[in-house]
């Protein structure tokens, strides 16, 4: 079996043809070659039989790593006058625009963010944090489930913080199918406005309970107009209690203070 052969199917990229293999050291190199005819926008979904001109440079990807190797995908790829984005290079099927890494590799950094700090995913797929910023930004662009804000009826909101407190998160939770569903920086009504706008007044309108802590700012938005005007307001249980605790605290000491210390051998402990 032949070496283009062998690394078409271990790539498993769809739309491409292997033409070429090279070991460099401590990369493997892997030309490729686009198998379709039609030539389509990296933007959009225009497609054209028709070439602006083909680009100076080879392309190139970064693949999941085989082995010790590094692993890159190489390309020559035309350019095409779009309509509405002028001219730009045509779409690879294996990778998102823009991008100068496959979608299989982004895929996978994606979901290590999700399970690893930050210094061992850099050192796991050496990168560094700036490009995984970038990754994430272009997966979640194009991997968001469409449908993730559907039947939501119990719904919960609360914000992280980063950067030692000085940022937050908005993060909106699916109670019933214990996920995050969306997110926004901020933490004001103003962040959870957003939310609202995006689901739209007839699902906002589904929600039965919704779990917040006692600011302000998250029930002042969740009981705004064509929000979730039909919830329970749920708050937390943590700053339930520690409400509780604390009054229990000040009573306490207002009842230690009014008591006649002389009972106690002049305020003294026995």
């Amino acid at each position: 079996m032949r070496t283009t052969t062998i690394f078409k199917r271990l790539l498993d990229l769809s739309g491409v043809t292997v033409s070429e293999v090279e070991f460099l050291g401590d990369r493997v190199v892997v030309k490729v070659k686009l198998r379709k005819s039609k030539l389509t926008c990296s933007l959009c979904s225009f497609t054209t039989k028709a070439r602006y001109d083909t680009r100076p440079v080879t392309s190139s990807w970064r693949h999941l790593d085989l082995g010790r190797w590094r692993l890159e995908v190489q390309a020559d790829l035309r350019r095409i006058e779009c309509p509405v984005h002028g001219t730009r290079i045509e779409s690879v099927p294996f990778a998102r625009a823009g991008a100068h890494f496959t979608r299989d590799f982004e895929d996978l950094v994606g979901w290590l963010a999700t399970t690893m700090d930050k210094t061992a995913l850099c050192r796991l797929v050496r990168i560094d944090w700036d490009s995984v910023g970038r990754i994430i930004e272009r997966v979640m662009a194009t991997g968001l489930d469409p449908k993730r804000l559907d039947n939501l009826f119990v719904a919960g909101v609360d914000e992280v913080s980063w950067r030692k407190g000085h940022s937050y998160l908005t993060l909106v939770s699916d109670h019933d199918k214990n996920k995050f569903i969306w997110g926004k920086e901020g933490k004001d009504a103003a962040t959870l406005d957003s939310f609202f706008d995006e689901l739209g007044e007839e699902r906002s309108a589904e929600i039965t309970a919704m779990s917040m802590d006692m600011g302000p700012a998250y029930e002042k938005s969740a009981k705004g107009e064509h929000h979730a005007i039909n919830a329970v307001i749920c708050y937390d249980p943590f700053h339930v209690v520690q409400l509780a605790t604390t009054a229990l605290d000040k009573i306490r000491r207002e009842i230690w203070q009014e008591m006649n210390w002389s009972v106690f051998c002049g305020g003294s402990f026995i």
